[in-house]
């Protein structure tokens, strides 16, 4: 069954709670915790929706800590578009806020670095971790 965004059920639920995380990174079992009332019941379920979203370019995988976000991109998704698509992320490692960084300048960059190496359907995973400027005004505001 397709929501009105196009998507089977499962994926659109992911994707919704995703898009209203306001910009924080989600585990999977975060994501099990929001849907369980929505049916979803086991990580499989999640993790099957999570890969065909990462697919189609609508979500991205945080590494470095473990966790989804939304494609902020307004491109997103959209076919060989998606595949170009090189993203850099700022990651607080307090709350887990993720900024997409669509830079085109970066892009071009690792676009060429891509070609250069001689490799094929080159993914790139540029992930700046800090603390975000609200958990560093708590955090100067405590020192004090």
């Amino acid at each position: 069954m397709r929501s009105g965004n196009g998507l089977p059920r499962n994926q659109s639920l992911v994707l919704d709670a995703l898009r209203a995380s306001s910009g924080t990174a989600l585990t999977a079992y975060e994501l099990l915790a929001r849907l369980g009332g929505a049916g979803l019941r086991g990580p499989q379920t999640i993790y099957r929706a999570l890969d065909s979203l990462q697919q189609a370019g609508l979500v991205h995988r945080i590494e470095s800590i473990n966790a989804f976000s939304a494609c902020n991109h307004d491109g997103s998704g959209a076919g060989a578009h998606a595949s170009r698509h090189r993203p850099a992320f700022a990651v607080c490692r307090r709350c887990h806020v993720v900024r997409e960084l669509d830079d085109a300048a970066l892009s071009a960059v690792l676009g060429v670095v891509a070609d250069r190496s001689g490799f094929s359907d080159c993914e790139s995973v540029i992930e700046l971790v800090g603390t975000c400027p609200s958990c560093d005004a708590t955090e100067s505001g405590s020192a004090g």
